[in-house]
């Protein structure tokens, strides 16, 4: 525990900033999978292509279902209201009042996202997601896992991606409406965002993206924790090209899996009054 020492970083806020790893560790990086968690160093990885594919395309098929369940949210809107939220959704019209068309647009962006938090907290991926924080933290912390430790460390980790991605929200769901109403307002959003992401990634993390993990969660997770730390150790000293670390994060596959997903998602939908014709 000596050589665990911590090292100051201001760049987080302190209550989701945990020990650093020390100089001798790896810096993991990891995801969820549908059925187990995946972890990389940039030289092992514990996942091959395929897996981390249909990781992505299983993200996909939860955007989609988001996208059903807003589309039901918009329709009862557009009885109520008489706004056809519903309609503009679809795309069947896209010319609304300039003074209702970003405000429609920032509440169908708000209730999409909002949808997608949900089956994402619902679903087993908050599961598995919460096991590779913990793990990742865990090895942190003490340098090796466990399941005791692991069931210790806390479900938010400072280096998720819900971090990034809570401060390109704004930009990505009210910046360019909120634009369209007054650009100060839109660039104040968007700054504040930002400046504020590790605050709202902590808040999607704990309250939407992970829950407590299961045993066999867990146990997945620390199987997975333990492999690559063993695959690290074998492959010590190794030079890695930029592009393969890259490549064995497992980032690129899991964007690939994602629009293969959306793209399967669009044919579907193109071609669905055919085929309910036929």
């Amino acid at each position: 525990m000596s050589s665990l020492q911590r090292r100051p970083d201001t760049t987080h806020p302190t209550w989701i900033e945990p020990p650093l790893p020390a100089a001798e560790l790896p810096r993991i990086s990891g995801t969820a999978m549908p059925a187990g968690v995946f972890m990389s160093t940039g030289t092992a990885r514990t996942a091959g292509d395929l897996a981390l594919l249909g990781t992505g395309m299983s993200i996909a098929a939860l955007g989609c279902c988001a996208m059903v369940m807003t589309y039901i949210g918009a329709w009862l809107l557009q009885q109520v209201y008489a706004i056809p939220f519903a309609s503009v959704l679809l795309m069947a019209r896209t010319t609304l009042d300039p003074e209702v068309g970003p405000w429609v647009d920032v509440e169908l962006n708000l209730m999409m996202l909002l949808s997608f938090l949900v089956l994402m907290r619902i679903s087993p991926l908050s599961g598995y997601h919460a096991a590779e924080h913990k793990v990742i933290a865990a090895i942190e912390h003490f340098g090796e896992p466990s399941m005791e430790r692991a069931r210790m460390m806390p479900r938010a980790h400072r280096r998720c991606g819900s971090n990034l991605l809570a401060g390109l929200l704004p930009l990505l769901i009210l910046g360019e409406p909120l634009w369209r109403i007054n650009p100060i307002l839109g660039t104040a959003v968007i700054v504040l965002g930002w400046s504020l992401r590790f605050h709202t990634g902590y808040l999607i993390q704990a309250i939407f993206a992970t829950k407590e993990p299961t045993d066999r969660q867990l146990r997945a997770g620390l199987e997975a924790g333990t492999r690559i730390l063993r695959l690290w150790r074998e492959h010590a000293g190794e030079r890695i090209p930029p592009l393969v670390a890259f490549w064995r994060r497992g980032l690129a596959q899991m964007v690939a899996g994602m629009m293969l997903g959306m793209w399967t998602a669009g044919q579907l939908y193109q071609y669905l009054h055919i085929w309910l014709d036929f």
